[in-house]
């Protein structure tokens, strides 16, 4: 495959963001190309989106439990189970707040902050980046 091609193909990927991934191999199968769009573009933009839309509203009290790793975001260890954390509810300093699993290694994320849980902001299961936010909380009065 020639450069040419392979600037078509980026091309493509640019003007279509909900294409993650291309991968090309020729008919012998003996090059492969994969181009992938970075998930650290797409994750980073829509927090810092979260967060500018939400600066208005949110007072200086509020702050974000960031993530400490790069994975997956698990609300709790065990599928079944409630999340632990939902929107409204209270969170303490060292609590358990979700878990990262990176792997296959489920690793808890805990919280440094006593407040309330203004919101959850990654999907379960979503890919997370290194420092993403993953709460927002208003902090109480106490801390």
């Amino acid at each position: 495959m020639d450069l040419k091609s392979v600037r078509k193909l980026i091309c493509l990927l640019q003007k279509h963001p909900l294409i993650a991934e291309l991968e090309i191999t020729n008919m012998l199968g003996f090059s492969k190309i994969r181009i992938r769009r970075s998930p650290s573009n797409s994750s980073e933009n829509q927090a810092s989106g979260i967060e500018d839309s939400r600066a208005g509203t949110m007072n200086e009290k509020a702050v974000s439990i960031t993530s400490p790793l790069v994975g997956r975001f698990l609300a709790t260890a065990d599928s079944e189970e409630r999340p632990l954390l939902l929107e409204g509810d209270t969170v303490a300093e060292g609590d358990t707040v979700c878990y990262i699993e990176a792997l296959r290694i489920l690793r808890p994320v805990i919280s440094e902050v006593t407040g309330i849980v203004q919101q959850v902001l990654p999907e379960i299961g979503q890919s997370i980046e290194y420092g993403q936010p993953l709460f927002l909380i208003t902090k109480s009065d106490s801390s």
